[in-house]
């Protein structure tokens, strides 16, 4: 059966211009991927030019008793982006708010640590914390409405102590080991709330997941990932599956798919995402390793086009719900059914 070993994570991702390669269970204190040597076309470009290549991303899923969302933090060095988007379970029905925010230094920080990353807008504050110590993460947002859509308050924050709480760390060749794609993957038990039109709403229980990534990107880069946060028998269950054309050309060795099981880490071999008949059609979900056979029927998607000066973004979010098996580390089938989660489509074109 696939495996990947979880090794110790270094000091440093980058050292000595070289990257360390890997899969780990834990996270650098420092997460920052600059200082490459010769990143593009063996070219020793200075590190002060090769370092607007890196694009980061912050994002954080959650799943609670009647909403599951995506809140995203992108950071394209001139600006930076931040949105929250979510769906209501039981009739499908799509909130989306977002704003452009202009050039800040280290919008996304490079400390895992401690750290913060604000939009401080008044119509659209989206705030997401964390501190490893106490293994605290928190989302909290507040953002106005418009003629179809109400405003919205939400917030959620993970138990101190949880065992849920995992955390990975992903380094890979991207594609090959001149460039390197790292991404922090952060499972959790949350507990939150959104109201709507400043009703009142419970608190509930749920699951979240934090992913920052940082990556040295092309031209063109495209890539599709897939998140599935429930239950199964009682068993707290959180996956991340996906592939990008920034992906190490050995991605049997070096990827980021991952799922955790009550807390427990197992690795994912790589898989193919096809959607035959249509974005808004059943997804087919396979790898070479029968591990991961699953479909994903979408229920809800929201689509957006950012088209700035020399960048282009097409990407979509849709909600839906997956089917199927996956295997852990122990050989045990987990089924799901009816499981909800999100699938993002991502197209970035930058000369930036």
């Amino acid at each position: 059966m696939y495996s990947r070993e979880f090794k110790e994570p270094p000091v440093q991702i980058v050292q000595n211009g070289k990257a360390n390669f890997g899969t780990f269970l834990g996270i650098s204190s420092k997460f920052g991927i600059k200082g490459m040597r010769a990143p593009y076309a063996g070219v020793p470009l200075p590190t002060v030019i090769s370092k607007l290549r890196i694009k980061s991303r912050l994002n954080y899923i959650f799943s609670i008793d009647k909403y599951i969302g995506i809140s995203e933090f992108y950071d394209f060095r001139i600006f930076s982006l931040a949105e929250v988007a979510f769906w209501n379970k039981e009739t499908g029905k799509k909130q989306f708010y977002h704003t452009v925010i202009p050039t800040r230094h280290h919008f996304i920080p490079l400390s895992t640590d401690r750290g913060i990353c604000a939009s401080y807008l008044r119509r659209r504050y989206i705030k997401l914390s964390w501190g490893r110590k106490h293994q605290h993460h928190a989302l909290s947002f507040r953002v106005k409405g418009d003629s179809v859509r109400p405003d919205a308050e939400g917030f959620f924050f993970s138990p101190i102590g949880d065992k849920m709480h995992t955390d990975c760390m992903f380094v890979n060749p991207s594609p090959t080991s001149s460039r390197c794609s790292a991404t922090w993957f952060s499972a959790m038990s949350i507990d939150g709330q959104i109201t709507l039109d400043k009703e009142q709403a419970d608190k509930s229980h749920g699951l979240g997941a934090m992913i920052m990534n940082r990556t040295y990107v092309k031209v063109h880069s495209k890539s599709k990932r897939a998140w599935g946060l429930g239950t199964v028998k009682d068993k707290k269950i959180i996956f991340q599956l996906g592939y990008s054309n920034l992906d190490a050309f050995d991605n049997d060795r070096f990827n980021s798919n991952v799922l955790i099981e009550d807390g427990k880490a197992t690795t994912l071999p790589p898989v193919i995402m096809t959607h035959p008949f249509g974005l808004d059609k059943k997804w087919i979900i396979q790898d070479t390793e029968s591990m991961v056979d699953l479909t994903f029927t979408p229920v809800s998607q929201c689509s957006r086009l950012l088209n700035i000066i020399l960048l282009r973004r097409d990407y979509t979010s849709i909600y839906g719900t997956f089917d199927g098996v996956l295997l852990n580390s122990d050989g045990e089938k987990i089924v799901l059914k009816n499981f909800p989660g999100i699938i993002s489509r991502d197209f970035l074109r930058s000369l930036l």
